[in-house]
C-alpha cells in the first residue's frame, strides 16, 4: 500500500520520543527555576532590595515558563501519528496481502506504545529521556573549580582530565586532597563554580542532570548504608522499580546482575547477615542491574577485611575486562592502582600527576612527600633493584614470583 510506505517515511520513532522527553524535562527545569526566582525576589521586593518593576519582570518570566511547559505537555504529534496509522490499518482489507496486514499491525502497535510513553513522560516531566553518546570519552573534566564557602580554600582548583570509555582509572590522594569532592562533582551532588563535566560529549547541566546520571552507577564506602530491601533480591529490585522496569523482565535482570558478582545463590538472604565483601558485591549488583556505562567506586574497599578488599578489586578488573565498563575508583589504597590503566593523583585540590601506574610509581619520593604510601609490590621491586636483581613491573605478587622463578 502506498499510504503505508508513505507513513513509514514520515512516522515518529523512539528517537523522536527521546527528543520530546529531553525538551519536556528542560522546560520543566526552566519553569521551576523561574518560579523559584519569582518567590525569592518577592521577598526581596518586600525588603526593598528590588523595585516593583523588577519583581513584575520576574513574575512575567515565571508565567512565560509555565506557558512554555504547558504547551509542550499538550503536544499532539504522537496522537496524530497514531491517528494516521490507525486510518491506514482500518483501511486494509482481506484483499491486501498478509505481509501488508502484518506490517500495518506492527506499525499500529509501535505508534500506540509511543503515544503511551509520551503520555507517561509528561507525568514524570521527561525524566526518562536518554542522552546520546556523542563521543568515546566517558568523562571529561575541564578547568573544574569548587570551594565550600567564599572564604574557604579551593577544594578543587583548575582540575582537567579525560577518562576514555572502557578505562579503569584510580583517583588517589591523601585526606583533604580533593578526591571526595571530585566524586561528588562527577555524580552531580555538587555543581561546579567554574569549569564543567561532560559525559560522553554531553556537558552536564541542571537541565540534563537526571539523564546524565543514567550513564553512572556508584558504590559507596559503607555497604550497610546502601541497603533498602529486606533481602538481596529486594535490594537489587529497588532501583529497577524506581526506573519502572517491566516486572516480567525484572527477575532475569536481578538474577543476571547477582550472578555477575557471584551472589546468585544469596538472593533470599538478608543483606545485614552477609560479610562486608558480600555486601559490597550486592551493592555492585544493584548498580549493574541498571546497566550503567560508568561505575564509580568511592572508597569502596576501605572498610573491608583483606579478603573482601581483594574480592572487590578483582571484580573491578572483571567489570572492565569482561563487561567493558568504565571504572573510576576513588581511593587512598595505593595497592589498588596496580590494576588501573590510568592513575590521577590529587593533592591540595589540584591534579598533580596523571599517567600509567608504572609512570606514577617512578616518582616515589614525590608520592611520599604528599603522604602517599608506596604499594608493597613496588617496595619489593625497589628492594630487589637495590640488590642488583632487575625485574619488570608486575601487576601483582604472583607475576613477580613467576619472574623470580624463571
Amino acid at each position: 500500500m502506498d499510504s503505508l510506505k508513505k507513513f513509514k517515511t514520515t512516522k515518529l520513532t523512539s528517537q523522536d520520543l527521546n527528543d520530546f522527553k529531553i525538551k519536556l524535562h528542560a522546560k520543566y527545569i526552566e519553569m521551576l527555576e523561574a518560579n523559584n526566582n519569582f518567590f525569592k525576589f518577592k521577598d526581596a521586593e518586600k525588603q526593598g532590595k528590588i523595585s516593583k518593576a523588577e519583581l513584575v519582570e520576574y513574575k512575567n518570566k515565571s508565567i512565560e515558563a509555565k506557558k512554555a511547559f504547558k504547551t509542550i505537555c499538550q503536544d499532539k504529534s504522537f496522537s496524530e501519528n497514531l491517528k494516521n496509522i490507525t486510518k491506514i490499518y482500518n483501511s486494509t482489507t482481506r484483499k491486501n496481502s498478509s505481509v501488508i496486514l502484518e506490517q500495518a499491525k506492527e506499525e499500529l502497535i509501535e505508534a500506540k506504545n509511543l503515544k503511551r510513553e509520551a503520555r507517561d513522560s509528561v507525568k514524570d516531566h521527561g525524566r526518562g529521556a536518554q542522552l546520546t553518546k556523542l563521543d568515546k570519552v566517558a568523562i571529561k573534566v575541564e578547568n573544574l573549580k569548587f570551594k565550600y564557602a567564599p572564604d574557604f580554600p579551593y577544594a578543587l582548583n583548575d582540575v582537567s582530565f579525560e577518562i576514555n570509555d572502557g578505562e579503569y582509572v584510580a583517583v588517589i590522594g591523601h585526606n583533604g586532597s580533593g578526591k571526595s569532592t571530585l566524586s561528588k562533582m562527577l555524580i552531580g551532588v555538587l555543581s561546579a563554580q567554574e569549569g564543567h563535566v561532560s559525559i560522553y560529549g554531553n556537558v552536564v547541566t541542571q537541565d540534563n542532570l537526571d539523564q546524565a546520571r543514567k550513564f553512572l552507577g556508584i558504590v559507596f564506602q559503607n555497604p550497610d548504608n546502601q541497603f533498602i530491601g529486606s533481602s538481596v533480591e529486594a535490594d537489587i529490585a529497588f532501583g529497577l522499580e524506581n526506573k519502572r522496569v517491566n516486572p516480567k523482565e525484572m527477575q532475569k535482570i536481578i538474577y543476571d546482575s547477582a550472578k555477575k558478582v557471584g551472589m546468585e545463590n544469596f538472593l533470599d538472604k538478608e543483606p545485614l547477615n552477609l560479610s562486608g565483601g558480600q555486601k559490597q558485591r550486592v551493592a555492585i549488583a544493584s548498580a549493574l542491574a541498571l546497566n550503567p556505562d560508568i561505575l564509580i567506586f568511592d572508597e569502596a574497599t576501605s572498610m573491608l577485611d583483606p579478603k573482601g578488599n581483594r574480592e572487590i578489586k578483582e571484580i573491578m578488573v572483571e567489570l572492565r575486562d569482561k563487561m567493558k565498563k568504565t571504572i573510576i575508583s576513588i581511593t587512598h589504597d595505593m595497592d589498588e592502582i596496580l590494576n588501573a590503566d590510568k592513575v590521577i593523583v590529587m593533592n591540595g585540590g589540584r591534579m598533580v600527576k596523571i599517567g600509567k601506574p608504572e609512570e606514577v610509581l617512578k616518582e616515589k619520593e614525590f608520592l611520599r612527600s604528599i603522604k602517599l604510601e608506596i604499594p608493597f609490590l613496588s617496595l619489593v621491586e625497589e628492594a630487589l633493584g637495590n640488590e642488583g636483581i632487575k625485574v619488570k613491573h608486575s601487576q601483582n605478587m604472583d607475576e613477580l614470583v613467576k619472574q623470580l622463578c624463571k
